[in-house]
């Protein structure tokens, strides 16, 4: 049988769990203080009615408190907030998928008119999921190894009450990979067969509640059937490359024959093409995150184990020397990315939590993971 080498109690800091207060937050307190959480670049503490959340100010010993004051008022509000960002995320990913068969139709028409347009669009029509997900498979692609009930029952029980909470009828498989180093998850499927394999590294290096933020964050996913929308997103982008290279060659013909004035805007659009349908389907694979981030947070309750487990993983694949960014920026490099920045998914986390100022909040992360 095969040993995962991960027994619960190594899950270290384990706390009674609470659901953090679906309330707002009408105020909000920042200052210096040289007193923070020990070993901790971001925490979050729960006292009462008050949220405490540390940054480091770049200065050794100094770190940046936000404190944030809760009261039992306008729940409605949060539950409408939540709900429109939900339904603008949706309304995005929706955008991103038609303007990229917007694009491919282009250069299917510029290649064959109607009926090019009409053969481009064909080819990459919506399909049912067919990932194969077996045990033999997952251990030829990945490495990994099929965890069961008895050797991590906490883990399969938080599992469960997620899988519930997001009325899965059918819980994923959990599997491990077995690589201590490293600290990852990863979520394939949707919701009739699915997945979720988990590193040796992320298990042994996070809390009971940063890994039910995790195990939530990838059910978003597999409830959302996200898997089969980016595998859309692909197809699409496959195509809109393909058919802008065959584009090309029909105009380049053509300047051969002495039409070169008329096609050079046509060609200035094939050869942005590839490029443009790239950004649109990185832009979709934010979006689809900063919504599974979202569902998470509706799944758990518990924003503070979210924030701590973003916070993790940032450090760990960054490293712990801290750069200031705006919660709420716009960096050029972001469209190149097919995660959002860290800072921008705190940013949104908060902002789904507790109500904020509108005016940006310089925060301290690591740098950026792409």
């Amino acid at each position: 049988m095969f040993d995962a080498g991960i027994s619960w109690t190594a899950l270290h800091g384990h706390r009674p769990r609470r659901d953090v207060v679906a309330d707002l937050a009408p105020g909000i307190s920042l200052a210096l203080v040289r007193c923070a959480p020990p070993m901790q670049m971001l925490s979050v503490s729960r006292c009462g009615t008050t949220v405490e959340i540390y940054w480091p100010s770049g200065e050794a010993g100094v770190y940046l408190r936000c404190r944030i004051e809760l009261n039992s008022k306008d729940r409605d509000l949060l539950r409408r907030r939540r709900l429109a960002h939900q339904t603008a995320n949706h309304q995005s990913s929706a955008l991103a998928i038609l303007a990229m068969m917007l694009l491919l139709a282009v250069c299917g028409w510029i290649v064959g008119g109607t009926e090019g347009m009409r053969r481009a669009l064909q080819g990459t029509a919506p399909r049912p999921d067919g990932t194969v997900i077996s045990r033999e498979s997952m251990y030829r692609w990945f490495g990994a190894r099929l965890l069961s009930h008895a050797q991590v029952p906490e883990l399969f029980a938080i599992l469960t009450r997620v899988c519930g909470r997001a009325g899965l009828a059918r819980m994923p498989e959990l599997y491990c990979l077995p690589a201590p180093s490293d600290m990852n998850a990863y979520a394939l499927g949707g919701p009739e067969h699915s997945a979720i394999v988990l590193t040796e590294g992320l298990l042994r290096g996070m809390t009971r509640e940063e890994i039910a933020g995790i195990l939530a964050h990838e059910v978003a996913h597999i409830r959302n059937n996200d898997t089969w929308t980016m595998s859309w997103a692909t197809a699409l982008r496959r195509a809109i490359d393909w058919t802008s290279l065959a584009g090309l060659a029909l105009l380049r013909t053509r300047h051969n024959h002495g039409a070169m004035r008329a096609s050079r805007p046509l060609a200035t659009l094939l050869s942005a093409a590839p490029t443009l349908g790239q950004l649109l389907g990185l832009a979709l694979s934010r979006v689809r995150e900063l919504d599974a981030d979202a569902t998470a947070l509706e799944l758990t309750g518990d924003s503070r184990a979210l924030i701590a487990a973003l916070d993790k993983l940032e450090r760990h694949h960054t490293g712990p020397a801290p750069m200031a960014v705006s919660a709420f920026g716009h960096d050029p490099m972001r469209l190149l990315r097919s995660h959002p920045a860290t800072s921008e998914r705190v940013g949104t986390l908060l902002n789904l939590t507790f109500e904020q100022s509108r005016e940006p909040k310089q925060m301290y992360f690591g740098k950026s993971a792409d």
